[in-house]
């Protein structure tokens, strides 16, 4: 009887079950304001949902970053550049030189604009 109960609750209750579990999951982003602090380094959870890739930080697709950004949206970046090979060094939410060597580079990989400037398509080519 108990394990019938589990089964309902878990297929009834909002939030519940594989879909919203995995939702619930991928939402699972940066709820505190982001403050720069020299040498503190964020640990990345790069995944895919619906298609794209996330590290866990930002869901955005169109925040414009350029140097001297300090945001989760700067961590979500650096994140996923790392993982498409892009070497950054740490990630640490400000948008420096090395990160915006590591958008160029993908820029010009994927024939955008190459301005260092994340932007929509510059995110697009980011979470493919």
């Amino acid at each position: 009887m108990a394990a019938v109960l589990a089964v309902v609750v878990t297929l009834v209750l909002p939030g519940r079950g594989a879909a919203g579990a995995g939702e619930e999951e991928h939402r699972r982003t940066a709820t505190e304001e982001f403050a720069f602090k020299p040498d503190r380094t964020y640990d990345c959870d790069v995944h895919r949902f619906e298609g794209r890739l996330y590290a866990g930080h930002s869901d955005t697709q169109d925040a414009l970053l350029q140097q001297i950004s300090t945001t989760w949206e700067v961590v979500e970046a650096q994140c996923l550049l790392e993982h498409r090979g892009y070497r950054i060094g740490g990630i640490d939410g400000a948008y420096g030189p090395a990160t915006e060597r590591a958008v160029k580079r993908l820029q010009d990989k994927e024939g955008l604009v190459v301005d260092g400037i994340m932007g929509p398509h510059t995110w697009e080519a980011l979470r493919r």
